[in-house]
């Protein structure tokens, strides 16, 4: 019988748990485009159900960046990971002054952390698709898909989910071939 440390133990813990984040940051879009709709996300924002699952979609998406920046690791990534987790933690919380509390200046702050949020997704995707080699260089697809959902939201819960499904395939596939993609 093989013995198991507990180091790997944790390794692989570990990794399950960043598989299950992305998987559910992607299912968690989708499911929120699929239930509020594209064009009514922002209109339906006055009822306290639709503010608290968009502002928490937010939150795991900031969450779910954090972890995929040390996933892909390298210090041409961390600038603009900490960049668009930070602008898509305060739009959680703006969100919830804006559309929950109705407070009509805080659209301007959302708007800015948007506008942060999508400039550090290009430059995540052109970090990553610059710096990587081989297959690895296709993990860029990954916030540049995050881009486009948030770009062109008729189409961002598909691409959500298809994005952060493919980051958690990856993770997977770290924990159980204990290899980066080559």
């Amino acid at each position: 019988m093989a013995y198991i440390a507990d180091d790997d133990i944790l390794a692989q813990r570990g990794d399950m748990l960043r598989a299950l984040l992305f998987a559910g940051t992607g299912v968690a879009w989708f499911t929120l485009r699929f239930v509020a709709g594209p064009s009514q996300t922002t209109a339906s924002m006055q009822e306290w159900p639709n503010v608290i699952s968009f502002s928490a979609a937010l939150l795991l998406l900031a969450l779910a960046l954090v972890t995929f920046g040390r996933m892909v690791g390298g210090r041409s990534v961390t600038r603009p990971v900490t960049i668009a987790a930070a602008a898509a933690g305060v739009m959680s919380v703006v969100n919830i002054v804006e559309d929950g509390f109705r407070v009509e200046a805080a659209f301007y702050a959302f708007v800015l952390g948007l506008l942060i949020l999508d400039v550090a997704l290009g430059w995540l995707a052109v970090a990553i698709a610059r710096t990587e080699t081989g297959r690895r260089r296709l993990l860029a697809a990954i916030p540049a898909a995050t881009l486009a959902a948030i770009l062109f939201p008729p189409a961002g819960g598909p691409l959500m989910l298809g994005a952060w499904l493919a980051a958690s395939a990856v993770a997977l596939r770290e924990r159980f071939w204990n290899q980066p993609p080559a």
